[in-house]
């Protein structure tokens, strides 16, 4: 028996050099670290149990096998925990073959996304590696599919997150971008079907990969990724405080901490916070910071689609996922991007049994030809979607402006809240008072001797029929509240709406998180 352990011994240290020592010095000269590296910077320290270390590559009629070692057949896989609660992780190795996929290392992910959903845990995935092998994949037919259905299906059940690492490209590329949350790396990271050399054979372009896929333009322009940082260990944290958030899996709730922020604490500086000439812009995410708990806010997609605020945070310890409009861009309307990117963080929130909190203050939906071609209504109205099917707690705060169906997507009237508030500047109506006047009596104001006037004594008389008192004296609204009570009342009502959760939370019929 003591032969066999050495044996073993000497087989297990022999993956734990990658694909040598020049290719792991290739690998930090581009700034990046190892696959077991990266498995250690994730993990609480020794966690790890590892599956599928001895791993190597598969034997075809193309494959020279003398010629060929793959330690771990360039995917370091299995189980540990961060901050105490179970993980699974599937690292590529890009110094073994770039990472690339063959057909041990593609039965190596397919097994972690089994156990993943078999066990219920969460799956990170650390990206940085080719498409498939060309020697292993000849005469291997159509290309599978089941592998995407795998992670389609995990989608909801477990969280599934991805920290592009490296350059990804052909199923690396395609796996990341189903993952529900996605850091990448600024100068070393891409995300791409082919790379740049695929792209000069295919098309005659030349780019390079950040052009190609980086980071600046999916987390900023394409919206595929959502944060983009700048170094590996950034991705990391970002990693465990996305996961910080959420529960293990959807059958548990996230994750509640005692605060050590008074619940009570009123800002006196929101009452400055919208200025006194209503059409000048502020920042919403000043409003954000003060009402959450401090330092709790975590933006998601932060570069994508600007006027529209997504992010996690806490109140009074609960997790709760912020949704916001910003009127420093657009005036906060809802655009195509932005119906994409608060769709997306509904389903992720509601999947997981975390209230969602809407601080709203928009025009409505974008309108204008290229809003059209953007298809903004058919993408806004997928909200509508989400809503329906949301079995979490809802909270709605009306911050200003309430337009239309814009206002309907940020936790209009009748979306199952368990509180509609609003402050004493939020302004109702179908849409922007100046707008309906001069379309409602375009005749008179055509006809009168002195249009301005006219129009001026219109806003005036109509001004005090669509603010935040008549609302609620019509019951469209709960109340209206001074700015400062704004913290305490959304916590009142969260906790108040957390006591339905009477029952383990269970699989709905929609559950998934759509890429």
């Amino acid at each position: 028996m003591r032969d066999l352990i050495e044996d073993l011994e000497r087989r297990r240290a022999a993956t734990l050099g990658h694909g040598g020592v020049e290719r792991v010095e290739r690998q930090r000269k581009a700034g990046k670290n190892t696959a077991r590296e990266r498995v250690g910077m994730l993990l609480d320290a020794g966690s790890f149990d590892e599956i599928g270390q001895l791993a190597t590559h598969a034997y075809t009629k193309v494959t020279p096998v003398k010629n060929k070692v793959t330690p771990a057949d360039g995917v370091v896989t299995g189980f540990g925990t961060v901050d105490g609660r179970p993980v699974g992780v599937v690292a590529e190795d890009f110094t073994v073959l770039g990472g690339s996929l063959g057909l041990i290392n593609f039965e190596k992910k397919c097994r972690m996304m089994e156990l993943a959903e078999r066990d219920r845990v969460p799956l990170v995935w650390l990206f940085d590696g080719a498409g498939a092998r060309t020697d292993e994949y000849v005469g291997q037919g159509l290309a599978p599919m089941h592998h995407f259905m795998i992670q389609a299906r995990l989608s909801g059940t477990a969280p599934q997150v991805a920290a592009v690492m490296g350059p990804s490209a052909g199923d690396s590329s395609l796996l990341a971008a189903m993952m529900e949350f996605i850091v990448m790396v600024r100068g070393t990271s891409m995300l791409a079907a082919g790379g740049p050399p695929l792209v000069a054979s295919g098309t005659g372009e030349t780019v390079d990969k950040e052009e190609l896929g980086g980071a600046d333009l999916h987390c900023g322009h394409s919206g595929v990724g959502d944060n983009a940082v700048d170094t590996e260990e950034e991705a990391i944290a970002a990693v465990k405080r996305y996961l910080s958030y959420l529960p293990t899996n959807a059958w548990a709730w996230p994750p509640s901490i005692e605060s050590t922020d008074p619940a009570d604490r009123a800002e006196e500086a929101l009452l400055d916070i919208i200025p006194e000439n209503r059409r000048r812009p502020y920042d919403m995410k000043k409003v954000i910071d003060l009402v959450v708990d401090r330092g709790s806010f975590f933006e998601i997609k932060p570069d994508y689609a600007k006027m529209m605020i997504t992010g996690l945070a806490r109140l009074n310890g609960h997790p709760v996922g912020i949704c916001a409009n910003q009127p420093k861009v657009l005036s906060g309307a809802i655009t195509a991007a932005a119906g994409q990117k608060l769709r997306h963080f509904m389903d992720i929130c509601s999947a997981y049994h975390v209230p969602l909190v809407f601080l709203t203050d928009t025009p409505g939906v974008m309108t204008g030809p290229k809003s059209e071609r953007e298809a903004a209504l058919r993408v806004g109205m997928q909200v509508a979607y989400s809503f329906a099917f949301a079995d979490v707690p809802i909270l709605t705060c009306v911050v200003h402006k309430g337009f239309g169906y814009g206002a309907a997507a940020m936790g209009g009237y009748g979306a199952g809240q368990s509180a509609v508030l609003a402050w004493p500047t939020a302004d109702f109506n179908a849409i922007p008072l100046d707008s309906g006047i001069t379309a409602a009596y375009r005749a008179e104001l055509a006809a009168s001797p002195d249009p301005k006037k006219l129009h001026a004594e219109l806003v005036a008389e109509y001004k005090d029929v669509i603010g935040a008192v008549p609302a609620a004296g019509q019951m469209k609204i709960d109340d209206v509240i001074d700015p400062r009570e704004t913290r305490l009342r959304l916590i009142r009502a969260l906790e108040r709406a957390l006591n339905r959760r009477t029952e383990p939370p269970k699989r709905t019929v929609r559950h998934g998180v759509l890429p």
